[in-house]
């Protein structure tokens, strides 16, 4: 029978695909009775359900018998249409406690409220999560007492789990911004105000919108620079990347490495940029460092093969003996080579005055107990300490072949001290080289290259007095120069 030839008496009347199935459901096998028998509350009830737009299902009786409207259909999925007239407990058998206990406050008048409630539920054949509000009330008879509850049921799996993923994403991005040492921060689409800043320590941290982020973080001189890099990633709406100098939080000049996207719309306009800051400032001072040591590398291979020239014309010259000549030569370069191994260890930044002593001496002096060395710590530079140890090679050799050491029983002490003159002047070293025991010594007739090394390349390279004293007790030699010139360096 079409909707116009329906008696005038029909009911209930409309209410969708739900309406037609409540009309023609043989309600006289359940608890209700058949349809043209409901009370008055039942028909209202069920009339105003089937005209809502929201999912609606109505519990009616102690075994809360099921009626519903179009848009629960679609919330009951496979259930529907056999949950039509069954029994809550029974039609929804996973959930039958939940339901057991809104039937008995409903029934004693009483409400019920959940929001974002979890159950899982066969709706497809499977059990699935499913988040959802629920608003119970209960419904009044003829007589004014409870005689069901009517339940507006409104699912929210999709925003529960979108929100879920939200701050999963939002957790997961936190525990990379806290175990990274990266600074994070984001800009306005012209970078005109930075948004926030979070450093890990590095920056101070920006947690208000600032305009004033240029001027608080780049230094001036600076600035032209950061702005045309900006400038030029705004223009090609592509990545921002930039070195640059910076201020750190306690106001000292550091170097960062800074990387921002833009974020945008469908239409390709930026919306803001996110960028991350590195503090690369560590890497910067080693940068810096190796290129001072490749520089002083430079300048010392060119040191060392004028020395080595110097050497070589030195030994040869006027000689008769090439063999011996040969033999001289090759113990030159070879102290010369110990002493850049020394300076090598020490990154070629100082080296000990005790180790140029012990690594240029001692290989000369076969017992340890015929050499003494004593003195305080004393750092030299570079320089100084290839100049000192070519010095101390020529003296030890000097010892072997002609003095306190070509015999049995001579021995040399090395001693140094430092102190400051009485007229303030800067500090200054006291070396003295002291042999004893060895054969007689007297003023030579001239002066060899060894002597000439040792008095005038060692007094410039110390910029102080080397002097060489042929006393009869054994050979001297005593080098006093201002500490100042290699405490420091070069």
């Amino acid at each position: 029978m079409s909707e116009v030839e329906r008696p005038a008496d029909a009911f209930p009347y409309g209410g969708g695909a739900l309406g037609a199935l409540i009309r023609a459901f043989d309600w006289a096998s359940t608890s209700l009775g058949p349809i043209d028998r409901w009370p008055a509350a039942l028909r209202s009830v069920t009339s105003t359900l089937l005209l809502s737009p929201v999912p609606i299902v109505l519990l009616w009786g102690e075994d809360g018998i099921m009626l519903y409207n179009d848009a629960y259909s679609v919330f009951a999925g496979g259930r529907h249409p056999q949950l039509l007239g069954s029994k809550v407990r029974e039609g929804w058998p996973e959930v039958a406690d939940f339901n057991d206990n809104v039937m008995k406050v409903g029934l004693a008048g009483g409400v019920l409220s959940y929001k974002n409630q979890e159950l899982t539920l066969y709706r497809h054949g499977y059990g699935e999560q499913v988040w959802m509000n629920l608003d119970y009330s209960p419904v009044l008879d003829d007589a004014g007492a409870p005689a069901g509850v009517i339940a507006i049921v409104v699912e929210t799996s999709e925003t529960v789990i979108a929100e879920r993923r939200v701050r999963d994403s939002e957790a997961r991005f936190a525990a990379l911004v806290n175990a990274t040492s990266d600074a994070v921060y984001r800009m306005n689409p012209d970078w005109s105000e930075m948004s926030a800043l979070d450093s890990q320590g590095f920056l101070v941290n920006t947690e208000a919108p600032s305009t004033t982020w240029m001027d608080d973080y780049i230094l001036p001189e600076d600035q032209p620079h950061v702005r045309e890099a900006i400038e030029a990633a705004i223009r090609e709406r592509r990545p921002f990347q930039f070195e640059h100098r910076v201020r750190g939080v306690n106001g000292s000049v550091g170097w960062t490495e800074s990387r921002a996207v833009p974020l945008m719309d469908a239409g390709g306009e930026i919306l803001e940029w996110f960028g991350a800051a590195s503090d690369v400032t560590e890497r910067r001072r080693a940068e810096e460092h190796l290129r001072l040591i490749i520089n002083e590398l430079n300048h010392r291979v060119k040191n060392n093969l004028a020395m080595t020239q110097a050497i070589a014309a030195q030994t040869f010259r006027g000689t008769e003996d090439v063999g011996e000549a040969q033999q001289r030569f090759t113990a030159r370069l070879v102290a010369l080579a110990q002493a850049n191994d020394l300076l090598t260890g020490e990154r070629w930044a100082a080296a000990s005055l005790r180790g140029v002593l012990e690594q240029a001496v001692r290989p000369h002096c076969g017992e340890q107990a015929r050499l003494t060395i004593e003195g305080p710590d004393v750092q030299l530079s570079p320089k100084t300490a290839l100049a000192l140890s070519l010095a101390m090679h020529e003296l030890a050799t000097n010892a072997l072949k002609y003095g306190a050491w070509s015999g049995e029983t001579g021995g040399v002490a090395v001693t140094w001290h430092t102190y400051r003159p009485e007229n303030d002047e800067p500090e200054r070293l006291h070396i003295e080289w002291r042999e004893q025991g060895g054969p007689a010594v007297s003023q030579p007739a001239r002066r060899g290259f060894g002597s000439r090394l040792i008095e005038r390349g060692l007094s410039a390279e110390m910029g102080g007095d080397v002097k060489m004293l042929f006393e009869p007790a054994g050979l001297a030699c005593v080098i006093d120069a201002p500490l100042t010139l290699y405490r420091s360096g070069e």
